[in-house]
C-alpha cells in the first residue's frame, strides 16, 4: 500500500455540508458512518480519511494504488450527480475556483449562500419569498433554515419558526431546544418567536421532543416556562395536530400523515394479495394521476368533471401509493403531472367493491370462463392485481389492486361519493428527490394500512 493525497473542488462555502455532502460519503465503499473516514480510522491499516480546507475537500489515504484510482473516480461520478456541479483537482486544471454547474437547477445553493454572507435583511426576504427551492429536499431546505435562524442581521425568523412548525419534522427537535434555551433568538413585539419555537417543538410530537419541552418547563426564563408548561398540559388534547403530514387545507385529523419508507417496509407484508391503502376509521384514500386541467377542476369544484374529463370513459382508482407513483413515474409523465388523492366513505368504496369483477379469469372464484366473461361484460367496475413496486420501480412480490370504474358507478363515485379532493403533488416531487438522490433513508410515504373487507359479499381474490 501507498500513500496518497487529494483536493478536491467541494467548495467549503456552498450550503451542502449539512445534507449533500454526508450523503455522498455514505454512498462510498467503506464508509464507518463516521463524516470523514472510510475504512479505518487506524492510520497504520487501509484507510481514507478527509477534512474541509477553504482550498476544498483533501483527502488522504494508504490504499494500493488501482484501488484508490478507483475510488476516487467513482468518488467524483457520485459527487457530480449529488452535488450538481464538475467535481475535480483545481491544480490539475480539471476545475476552476467557482463551481461549473451541470445541473442548472441547483446553481440556487449558490444563490442562497451569497444571500447568507450578504448580511442584508433585504436579500433574506428574498430568500423567503423569491428564491426557488423546487429542486432541494426538505431536510435540506430545514437546515438551510437553520443557518438563517441561527443570524441575527435579519427579520424572517417568525416565518421560519412558522415554517419549522408547519414542516414538524424530527430532525428540528434539538436544534430548536438549543436555540430556545440560548436566549438569542430575536424576539418581536407582536408575540416572541421563542413561543412559537416551543410550539413548533410540540408540534413535533415525538418522545425526544416531549423530553425537550419537560426540560423546558423548568427553565428560568418565565415566558419560555409558562408556555412551555401550557404545551405540555394540552399535550394529548392537541396530539392530533402533532406528528408528519401531508400539508392540507383540510383539518388536522383529516390530513394525510405519514412515516418513513423503511417503517413501511418493515410493516406491510412483503407478499400477498390485499388492498393496501390510507385508512381512517370512516374514510379511505385513492389516488388518481391526472394533467392540469382536469386536476384544476377537481380541486376548486371538489368532484370529478370539467370539459377536460370524460364520463363516458373507464376512470382507475389505486388506493395504493407506491402503485401510483410507479403509474405516473412520480407525476412526470404526460397527461399525469398532477397527484390526486381522492378521500370517500369505506362504506361507498365497498359499494364499488362490490360490484367488481377480475380483469383476469380465476378458477377460484368464477365456476367458468363463459360465466365470468359474461360478469366482465356487464359491470361497471373492473379489478386489476398487478405487481406492487418499490420507489425506484422494481416489481415486488406483492400484489397491489387497481380498480377500474365507469358508467353510472363512474358519475356516482365522482359527483357523489367525494369527501375531498387533495392535490399532493407538491409533496410527490419533493418525495421524488429522495429516490433520485438514493437516499430512501429520509423518504416518506402515507401510512396505509391492509384494509379489512366487512361486505361478505365482496370476492375480488383477497389472500
Amino acid at each position: 500500500m501507498k500513500q496518497h493525497y487529494l483536493n478536491l473542488n467541494l467548495y467549503y462555502w456552498l450550503p451542502i455540508w449539512e445534507y449533500r455532502v454526508p450523503l455522498l460519503f455514505s454512498k462510498m465503499e467503506g464508509w464507518i458512518d463516521e463524516p470523514y473516514y472510510w475504512f479505518s480510522k487506524s492510520d497504520d491499516e487501509k484507510h481514507i480519511t478527509a477534512c474541509v480546507e477553504p482550498s476544498g475537500l483533501c483527502f488522504e489515504a494508504l490504499m494500493e494504488e488501482k484501488e484508490w484510482q478507483e475510488w476516487i473516480v467513482n468518488f467524483k461520478e457520485i459527487a457530480q450527480k449529488i452535488l450538481g456541479f464538475k467535481v475535480g483537482e483545481i491544480e490539475l486544471g480539471e476545475v476552476g475556483h467557482e463551481p461549473e454547474w451541470l445541473n442548472s437547477k441547483l446553481r440556487v445553493l449558490e444563490d442562497i449562500r451569497l444571500i447568507l454572507d450578504s448580511n442584508s435583511s433585504s436579500e433574506a426576504w428574498k430568500y423567503l419569498e423569491e428564491v426557488n427551492k423546487n429542486e432541494l429536499t426538505e431536510i435540506e431546505e430545514l437546515e438551510i433554515d437553520k443557518q438563517f435562524f441561527r443570524g441575527n442581521w435579519h427579520e424572517i425568523h417568525d416565518q421560519l419558526a412558522s415554517g419549522f412548525q408547519w414542516s414538524k419534522h424530527p430532525s428540528l427537535s434539538e436544534f430548536l431546544y438549543k436555540q430556545i434555551t440560548s436566549n438569542k433568538i430575536p424576539e418581536f413585539d407582536y408575540k416572541p418567536v421563542s413561543r412559537k419555537a416551543v410550539w413548533a417543538l410540540a408540534d413535533i410530537g415525538t418522545v425526544q421532543s416531549k423530553k425537550y419541552l419537560d426540560e423546558l418547563a423548568i427553565i428560568n426564563n418565565p415566558v419560555i416556562k409558562e408556555f412551555a408548561l401550557k404545551r405540555i398540559t394540552n399535550w394529548e388534547k392537541e396530539k392530533e395536530r402533532k406528528g408528519r403530514m401531508i400539508p392540507s387545507q383540510l383539518s388536522f385529523s383529516k390530513r394525510i400523515r405519514l412515516e418513513n419508507y423503511q417503517d413501511y417496509v418493515n410493516r406491510i407484508p412483503k407478499n400477498g394479495t390485499n388492498i393496501i391503502a390510507y385508512q381512517t376509521d370512516e374514510h379511505i384514500v385513492l389516488y388518481q394521476a391526472y394533467k392540469n386541467s382536469i386536476a384544476r377542476y377537481a380541486v376548486e369544484n371538489q368532484k370529478l368533471g370539467g370539459t377536460s374529463f370524460s364520463y363516458d370513459r373507464m376512470s382507475w382508482l389505486k388506493p395504493n401509493y407506491l402503485w401510483m407513483m410507479y403509474r405516473s413515474g412520480w407525476a412526470t409523465k404526460e397527461n399525469q403531472e398532477r397527484i390526486l388523492a381522492i378521500r370517500i366513505l369505506k362504506s361507498d368504496w365497498e359499494l364499488i367493491l362490490e360490484k367488481a369483477v377480475l380483469s383476469n379469469f380465476n378458477k377460484n372464484l368464477y365456476d367458468n370462463h363463459e360465466g365470468w366473461k359474461t360478469e366482465l361484460n356487464q359491470s361497471e367496475v373492473r379489478i386489476q392485481w398487478d405487481p406492487d413496486h418499490d420507489p425506484y420501480g422494481n416489481k415486488l412480490d406483492r400484489r397491489a389492486i387497481q380498480i377500474g370504474i365507469k358508467g353510472e358507478t363512474l358519475k356516482l363515485f365522482g359527483q357523489g361519493m367525494i369527501k375531498s379532493i387533495e392535490d399532493i403533488t407538491p409533496f410527490v416531487r419533493k418525495q421524488k428527490l429522495y429516490v433520485d438522490l438514493d437516499d430512501l433513508e429520509n423518504l416518506e410515504l402515507p401510512r396505509e394500512e391492509i384494509y379489512k373487507v366487512n361486505n361478505e359479499n365482496i370476492n375480488i381474490g383477497i389472500e
